[in-house]
């Protein structure tokens, strides 16, 4: 099974289990740090971690004036949210734009764009993970290019990345949507799970230096420091304990 959590009511559209809740807040509560956590107990597979790039997007620091502004403006990856995930998954994948990477908040070991899968969009995006995972990244000039800043119509983009038609009014739900490639190529190389690799015109590029990956996690040490195995089922109970 699979569940999807964020702030906004997108249980309507989510292709699955839906839990509304802040994710964010209680890491950034520095006098009661990591309380009034939506569910506790929880150990899965893995986590997939979109986290908003509000604080890393070049179109931020045009709009708040500065890369300086707009980090300190916007909500950034905190370490403590690192340690949660730790504890209670197995894995997990935190995706950001090239931004996070660059002012160091992502420690991504992996990037990829639609180029990469033959695809005519690039949409760069970094991984960080806590499993071996190559780059799926050609450089090149797409055929499909992305203006955020004008009237641009989605509908060739929203083509492209296979997205619902009922998204298509939604210009930012269109730009911002994770390709299936993406997900696919990430979850496919967790040894957690068994999804099939896509294929790609790959060519690995590690170009980040040294501390990269120092969250990464081999097979035989999935699960961390925890007591719980991958098949534990949801709890409700206090933190750490599966009913």
């Amino acid at each position: 099974m699979y569940f999807g959590v964020d702030i906004e009511p997108y249980g309507d559209d989510y292709p699955g289990n839906f839990i509304q809740a802040d994710l964010i807040s209680p890491f950034e509560d520095t006098k009661n740090p990591e309380t009034n956590l939506p569910f506790s107990g929880t150990i899965a597979d893995i986590a997939w971690v979109s986290w908003p790039c509000e604080a890393y997007s070049s179109l931020s620091a045009t709009h708040y004036g500065s890369k300086e502004e707009a980090l300190k403006q916007n909500h950034r990856i905190p370490d403590a949210f690192r340690e949660f995930l730790l504890e209670n998954h197995a894995h997990y994948v935190i995706e950001n734009v090239p931004g996070a990477t660059r002012v160091g908040d992502l420690d991504a070991n992996c990037r990829v764009n639609g180029l990469a899968f033959r695809e005519p969009y690039d949409v760069t995006r970094h991984f960080e993970t806590t499993f071996d995972i190559p780059d799926a990244y050609i450089q090149g000039n797409p055929d499909l290019a992305i203006d955020t800043r004008g009237d641009q119509s989605v509908t060739e983009l929203a083509e492209a990345k296979d997205i619902p038609e009922a998204w298509s009014g939604n210009k930012q739900a269109v730009r911002s949507a994770i390709p299936w490639q993406y997900v696919w190529w990430v979850l496919g190389h967790c040894p957690a799970l068994e999804i099939p690799i896509p294929k790609t015109q790959n060519r690995s590029v590690a170009e980040w230096g040294d501390g990269v990956g120092q969250y990464l996690r081999h097979p035989d040490d999935r699960l961390g420091g925890t007591d719980h195995g991958s098949d534990d089922e949801l709890g409700d109970g206090p933190r750490g304990e599966t009913i």
